[in-house]
């Protein structure tokens, strides 16, 4: 049962005490579970309790013990699709584990997952690789003992910029553009030209349901549109996130072939993540993958080079994709597991 002297109240962004105290457990988390993995930036963090597209709700707490913050919980949830999906992201600090606080927290997940309607619950627990950094997988067998099923996994790659050959990545992109005839590259910062944000909507709809997943994993189709990219793409721009895009085009049909996306957060500056890559099923064989992540990645160096390491996530079994990134200098780093439970 959850410990009584635990009180779970929404975070309020104006009280600064408040926001502090949930900022630094959100660090104490990650230098604890995920050491030598980059710390929350205070900027996003604050900036993300204000502003969030409208295609999601989300709902913050922490956990408040003896006057101290112990623990935290984000509740997101879509409300354009899959609106039976609550993606909560609990955390506790390490010094007060182990005292029900979340046990706490969890219960009130699922309670407020029930009272908004939603059956199912979708979070991620961290599982080291046997050659890499030993992560705590103290998340991972706190779901399993609460009915929470691993659903789906994938593989955590950096790619350490310091240690990729420019000459290797030139002639990698010089041959994979030998197969590409009839193609041309699309690219932008923040904003999609309008000429082509309808293709664009329709590559990010295909990432719900394209890359491979667990068969249990209960993902469903979403529905992008124009309107949904220029609301996240404002959001972004409001949270001070810089999105590079690089996409490829099919000269002939003005068809979007394939897209590639990376993310800098605000006041970092040394990691950037990897959004979505796709390549339409037609137009594959083409070596575009390879293009779109080159492409990209030197976009963004143009503008932040300073940046050193770039985060990417793929399915264990996408061995396509995980070939292009094996051969820019991606390495992996630890598996992320995705596990489920589906309320009665």
């Amino acid at each position: 049962m959850s410990n009584p002297d635990i009180e779970i109240v929404p975070i309020d962004p104006l009280n600064r005490d408040q926001v502090d105290g949930w900022i630094a457990l959100q660090r104490a988390v990650v230098e604890h579970d995920l050491p030598g993995e980059p710390l929350p930036s205070p900027a996003l963090s604050r900036l993300r309790l204000l502003l969030w597209p409208a295609s999601l709700d989300v709902e913050r707490y922490v956990a408040v013990a003896d006057g101290e913050i112990v623990g935290a919980l984000a509740l997101v949830m879509s409300t354009q699709d899959n609106q039976h999906l609550m993606q909560p992201e609990l955390e506790v600090h390490p010094g007060h584990r182990r005292r029900g606080i979340g046990t706490a927290l969890l219960e009130f997940t699922e309670r407020r997952t029930a009272e908004r309607g939603r059956d199912t619950i979708l979070a991620s627990a961290v599982d080291s690789l046997p050659d890499g950094p030993q992560f705590d997988h103290a998340g991972q067998h706190f779901a399993k003992a609460r009915g929470y099923k691993v659903v789906d996994q994938e593989i955590h790659r950096r790619n350490d910029l310091t240690l990729v050959g420019d000459d290797e990545l030139a002639r990698l992109y010089a041959d994979a553009w030998q197969k590409a005839a009839g193609y041309e590259l699309v690219q932008w910062i923040g904003d999609c030209p309008d000429e082509v944000v309808d293709g664009y909507a329709s590559l990010c709809e295909r990432m719900y349901t394209d890359p491979p997943q667990g068969e249990e994993l209960d993902i469903r189709p979403a529905e992008y549109d124009a309107a949904r990219i220029r609301d996240i793409e404002w959001t972004l721009k409001e949270r001070a996130q810089t999105e590079f895009v690089t996409a490829v085009r099919h000269v002939e049909s003005g068809e979007l072939a394939g897209m590639s996306g990376v993310v800098v957060y605000p006041g970092e500056e040394l990691h950037a993540w990897q959004d979505d890559t796709i390549v339409e099923e037609k137009h594959r064989g083409h070596r575009l993958g390879t293009i779109l992540k080159i492409a990209n990645q030197r976009l963004m160096r143009r503008y932040r080079p300073q940046i050193r390491y770039i985060h990417t996530w793929n399915a264990e079994v996408n061995d396509h994709m995980i070939r292009i990134n094996e051969a820019m200098g991606y390495r992996a780093l630890c598996r992320d597991l995705d596990v489920q439970k589906k309320l009665a």
